[in-house]
């Protein structure tokens, strides 16, 4: 199985993961339930920002260590019966795809019952955030429950403890940096949340979709169609960059310009350039100098895509 591509597959989950129902519009009570601060005292900063992303970083640690934990757990039976591989694979696949399509229709109410962990005192210590996060982490909600099973079944499936305690580290990761970012700057965060809250029914009919195909990937074991599509691809762009330097460096440039360009732009033509967004003005910014270092050569782009698309991981 293509490490890197389940790397991938595993962060977008834990990325999904936090844009669940019953994640996203709750993270203003998680963040206010680890640092002990009020609604208020977070959306006016009055509340240390260091003090609550040290707090929610000790949290997402704790949460981690469970998943990770669990990935072990899940790769034992993938090494006991390794002869017997290809048929966990195919259980475990379709059992992610009927976990979708339960996402998608709801066919069984019993996994949508409420399972988290509710704790009454909040922590009062780094420590006591670590323990939390390993207390929601032992019992989150089913909402997170179907997209986790799955990264655990592809860990499982792997039959090797380290890839597995690695593939649940980056789920963690997909899960724990919007965390992280929520506790450092919760005044802004908030009002991005809002923004999103009228699209939870797009995202929970993405979320089915995507773990129909990922079970229908560990079910067919196709990733490795996945790893070749990708080595293909990443050969085929560096023998075009190497053959013709000149010409992959205004592609690639005038593309991260266009890129860069395009939100300022569209901003000014709509007459909102005094109203730009921190967020999207420093994605814009980064950009474009990425794209003034493409056209000086510092950087190539076409070699670098071309690497990042055979890497076969560490």
């Amino acid at each position: 199985m293509d490490t890197s591509v389940s790397f991938l597959l595993a962060f977008s989950a834990g990325l999904i993961s936090f844009l669940s129902p019953c994640v996203l519009p709750l993270i203003p009570s998680y963040i206010s339930f680890i640092s002990g601060a009020s609604y208020d005292e977070l959306r006016g900063g009055s509340t240390r920002r260091g003090f609550i992303l040290l707090r929610t970083a000790f949290f997402v640690a704790g949460f981690s260590v469970v998943f990770m934990v669990l990935g072990l757990l899940f790769s034992g039976p993938a090494l006991l019966f390794s002869p017997a591989l290809q048929w966990i694979n195919l259980v475990a696949g379709l059992i992610v795809v009927l976990l979708g399509l339960n996402i998608l229709f709801d066919l069984v109410s019993l996994l949508q019952s409420e399972k988290r962990v509710h704790l009454k005192k909040r922590p009062g210590s780094v420590g006591g955030a670590a323990v939390a996060g390993m207390a929601f982490g032992a019992g989150w909600s089913p909402c997170i429950g179907p997209i986790l099973a799955s990264i655990l079944f592809l860990a499982g499936s792997s039959g090797e403890m380290g890839r597995a305690a690695s593939l649940l580290l980056v789920y963690s990761l997909g899960l724990g940096l919007p965390f992280l970012a929520a506790g450092f700057a919760f005044d802004r965060v908030s009002g991005y949340l809002e923004r999103i809250r009228p699209w939870m029914g797009r995202i929970r009919v993405f979320s089915g979709l995507f773990l129909i195909l990922m079970g229908l990937l560990i079910a067919f074991g196709r990733f490795q169609q996945l790893n070749g599509i990708l080595i293909s691809a990443g050969i085929q762009l560096e023998g075009w960059s190497t053959a013709d330097p000149d010409r992959a460096r205004l592609v690639f440039g005038v593309t991260l310009t266009a890129l860069a360009l395009a939100y300022p732009v569209t901003s000014l033509l709509r007459g909102r350039l005094s109203t730009l967004r921190p967020v999207a003005t420093t994605f814009s910014a980064v950009l474009l100098v990425i794209a003034l270092l493409q056209w000086s050569g510092v950087v190539d782009l076409g070699f670098v895509v071309s690497q990042w698309l055979m890497f076969q991981g560490i």
